[in-house]
């Protein structure tokens, strides 16, 4: 540095290590928002195959192996619920859900029939 003050060539330099430094930390943030959000989605997923599960337990019992409709759910979701007999007093439950990405998540579980 001169005693004048900073030349252009340092400024420039300066600016330049700036810019980098700053779209690190933008792209640091946009992976961030990336995971919160998939997260977001996930915990969603979850919650609404438990909640189609214990819809199954509170119903009275159907056919000895049944797959339900299709059932559109907020946020983009769909759930269908598939059940079979599994053994006496039992029925294996699986609960089968399409994510808005186009991800699927599926919750099993042997539940007891009334």
């Amino acid at each position: 540095m001169s005693a004048r003050g900073l030349t252009l060539l340092e400024t420039m330099v300066a600016l330049l290590i700036l810019g980098i430094v700053v779209t690190s930390y933008l792209e640091v943030l946009g992976g961030a928002l990336r995971v919160v959000d998939h997260a977001r989605t996930w915990s969603r997923a979850v919650a609404y195959a438990e909640d189609g599960m214990e819809q199954v337990k509170l119903a009275p019992t159907g056919p000895a192996a049944a797959l339900s409709a299709p059932e559109r759910l907020a946020g983009g979701f769909e759930r269908r619920v598939e059940t079979r007999k599994w053994a006496d007093g039992l029925v294996h439950v699986t609960i089968l859900l399409t994510l808005p990405g186009g991800g699927r998540y599926a919750l099993e579980q042997l539940v007891r029939s009334p």
